[in-house]
């Protein structure tokens, strides 16, 4: 019973927890932001690799046909939080800003011998930007600005067939709030400052599918690995406000309302999606390759595309264990993770498609013999260019992840 309530308290938690979005990069001013291709603590340290994964003591909502892998009668948590340092460079300065956030927390529990289930909260997109017009006229100034994002609530079930085949499907509920404005501050004091600003909600929900196919090759086991999804529609709604204003030091000081306008019943045409994914592995090594397909020309907001591209993304990752069993030796227990990827991004700007391009590595530290990890991961990166008046982000990433994993409802024999 105790382990019940301390299910209920932690999605308490986590369902009161709004997504916080401190993605601080000009890029989240289109589409939907820095939309997230999630990864735990554990994945980022070999380059996001998740579609073949298939391990019994950790979560995996990339492909829900993972589910079932959790030992029978075990129960787990997995959470985390993420911190990040940019540079964003132009040929002609640069700013280097921070962010510190919870970043997910997920459960998983078997429901027979052949059911697992999930439930979780995540990231989906993160908006975060202020920035001027970097090509100033002399009369007046424009400054963009934009906050919000979306989050991730889901609930997956998955089915092991046999030894070899499982299936699996998320049901997602996706809710948030982008806000974006865009102030004129004119250099005439005579003339008033003008913003305008657009506030869309949207929320619904979405789905998507997986299979796992395990086989041997020789000595090594393997796992094919397949996520897709056709496309999912959710509700939006969008206010739009033109008002002109003085500026008063911290605040605006509004002088008058231009216009307002109210567009409900709009639509989010969410893009399909694809991905495969193939894991080597045996005792001591894992090897990983993903490759993900998204349909972003499919993207209309109120029917607006946004001149967004299809994205694609490589993965690979390495895990090495010295000896999982090991007594005496600690450091033969630690997982050892490193990982690339290269990312074609949705953005094409100015008739170049950004490349975002990523190594990473980390640490898997046992707990205790339960199978609990703390995961430790650094993801080393860039994304865009300078040229033609673009912009370059260089970053690192850390996470720290924790997986809690105990067996339930085994009553405790003592002499």
């Amino acid at each position: 019973m105790n382990h019940i309530f301390r299910i209920l308290a932690f999605l308490f938690l986590s369902l009161s927890i709004t997504a916080q979005n401190e993605s601080n990069s000009p890029y989240s001013r289109f589409g939907l932001g820095d939309v997230q291709i999630f990864s735990s603590a554990t994945q980022s340290a070999m380059g996001g690799v998740s579609i073949a994964s298939y391990d019994p003591f950790s979560i995996n909502v990339s492909n829900p046909a993972s589910y079932s892998s959790v030992f029978a009668q075990r129960f787990t948590m997995q959470t985390g939080g993420i911190h990040t340092t940019k540079i964003l460079e132009t040929s002609i300065q640069n700013q280097v800003v921070n962010s510190t956030n919870f970043n997910y927390l997920m459960f998983s529990f078997p429901l027979t011998k052949f059911l697992g289930t999930s439930i979780g909260i995540l990231p989906f997109s993160e908006m975060s930007y202020s920035f001027s017009d970097i090509n100033p006229n002399p009369y007046a100034d424009l400054l963009f600005e934009g906050n919000g994002g979306l989050t991730r609530v889901y609930f997956g079930n998955s089915i092991s067939f046999n030894k070899n085949l499982s299936l699996g499907a998320n049901i997602n509920y996706v809710f948030g709030n982008l806000n974006s404005t865009r102030k004129i501050y004119f250099n005439d004091e005579n003339i008033f400052n003008s913003k305008i600003n657009e506030d869309v909600n949207l929320n619904g929900f979405s789905f998507d599918f997986g299979m796992i196919y395990k086989f041997k090759i020789g000595r090594w086991y393997s796992v094919l690995g397949l996520t897709f999804d056709n496309g999912n529609e959710i509700s939006a709604e969008k206010t739009s406000l033109i008002e002109t204003f003085r500026s008063g030091g911290e605040f605006d000081l509004i002088e008058d309302t231009i216009n307002y306008d109210k567009l409900s019943g709009g639509v989010l045409e969410l893009p399909s999606r694809v991905g495969y994914g193939l894991n080597l592995g045996n005792n001591y090594w894992k090897i990983m390759i993903d490759y993900r397909n998204n349909n972003w020309n499919e993207y209309k907001l109120f029917g607006i595309n946004d001149d967004l591209e299809n994205s694609t993304r490589l993965s690979l990752g390495f895990e090495y264990v010295p000896d999982k069993k090991s007594i005496y030796k600690y450091y033969k227990m630690i997982r050892y993770r490193f990982g690339l990827y290269n990312s074609k991004t949705y953005l094409n700007l100015r008739n170049q498609q950004l490349d975002e391009k990523v190594v990473s590595f980390g640490f898997g530290l046992p707990l205790k013999r339960s199978g609990s990890l703390l995961n430790l991961s650094a993801e080393l990166g860039q994304m865009g260019t300078t040229n033609n008046g673009l912009i370059k982000e260089s970053f690192a990433r850390f996470k720290i992840g924790f997986i809690f994993s105990d067996i339930w409802f085994v009553k405790r024999k003592f002499d």
